[in-house]
């Protein structure tokens, strides 16, 4: 089957040193997140659009691709959207994607069913959101997790929003079928503490730090083999090289690129991660990759944003010919 009209060319081969030097356990190394790119209108999903992205990852040796994370806008998708959205990563990736995880959520008999489906397309893992839930106990924790890993075909990665006390650690990380955590709070002694904690109870669970690059050399040096990123949706060069850094024990050129790559995180990060989604779309837009608007409660960034995120740009040597393209579909500019 022919690759669809304006995907971009299958990934590099193994002699590449992009893929050559990618850990052969597929739960270690660079997940990316996917955004999810809608019309211009911000009403339907881009179907056109997704097939593109995943081609340009995939051209990008990002293998390791997560769609209907928090960078996809999970929560603003409905429960179609998302389903149509796996359907059609799968289909682009379809033997070239090493690992498709699938972020799931909700009651759960919609994250079960969301998991099964994901298995009958073909993913490999679900990634479990956090529940988003105002009174989560340790116990019912252990229980939603354990509950979805047991009816899932596929293994899930907990992702978690909240720190958990020992014991809570202990029995997450031995409940059948999961291989892998990902740890989404900025609090590097506790991480550290799980990874440990863990260990010591002969669990071999990957640990992921799902702070992206800004966190990530620290998270690795404290136990992580991996981490997610919503830059490779616009670049993924910087994240590789990080990664090889990481991966090599070399923290002089770890630090080096985690300096460049910084500002860019800074900017998605202020308000309480409220700008994540928003920044990384108009960046995709100013490089020319298929992104749309981002959805309510979202909103579109500025035009000093959208100024910086040029600058960067132009520094990382990114900007394609003629630099950056017209403002961003829903853009107050």
């Amino acid at each position: 089957m022919g690759r669809p009209e304006g995907t971009p060319p299958k990934p590099v081969h193994s002699e590449d040193p992009v893929a050559s030097t990618a850990p052969v356990d597929p739960f270690s190394g660079l997940y990316g997140v996917t955004v999810t790119p809608f019309t211009s209108d911000g009403e339907q999903i881009d179907e056109h659009g997704i097939r593109r992205l995943v081609g340009y990852l995939l051209a990008d040796g990002v293998d390791r691709i997560v769609p209907n994370g928090n960078t996809g806008e999970y929560h603003a998708l409905t429960a179609d959207e998302r389903r149509r959205v796996v359907e059609l990563t799968a289909e682009a990736g379809a033997g070239r994607i090493r690992l498709l995880v699938v972020g799931v959520g909700g009651a759960i008999p919609d994250a079960v069913a969301a998991s099964r489906h994901a298995a009958d397309v073909g993913a490999d893992a679900v990634m479990v959101h956090h529940p988003s839930h105002p009174h989560v106990t340790g116990d019912g924790l252990i229980a939603y997790y354990g509950r979805i890993a047991e009816a899932s075909p596929i293994p899930i990665i907990p992702y978690l929003k909240a720190i958990l006390d020992d014991a809570t650690v202990r029995r997450m990380a031995a409940l059948p079928g999961v291989e892998a955590v990902k740890w989404g709070i900025n609090d590097l002694p506790a991480f550290g503490r799980a990874v440990t904690i863990a260990a010591e109870a002969g669990s071999k669970v990957r640990w992921i730090c799902g702070t992206a690059e800004t966190w990530a050399p620290f998270y690795w040096a404290a136990g992580a083999v991996g981490f997610t990123s919503g830059l490779v949706n616009v670049t993924a060069r910087l994240s590789f090289e990080l990664l090889h850094a990481l991966e090599a024990g070399d923290r002089a050129r770890a630090m080096e690129v985690w300096a460049q790559v910084r500002p860019f995180e800074q900017l998605r990060s202020r308000a309480g991660d409220a700008w994540n989604v928003a920044i990384v779309k108009e960046a995709m837009h100013q490089v020319g990759r298929p992104a749309g608007p981002v959805r309510a409660p979202s909103s579109a960034v500025s035009a000093e944003d959208a100024a910086a995120i040029a600058e960067l740009l132009a520094g990382w040597g990114a900007m394609p010919p003629g630099g950056a393209t017209a403002p961003a579909p829903g853009s107050p500019r």
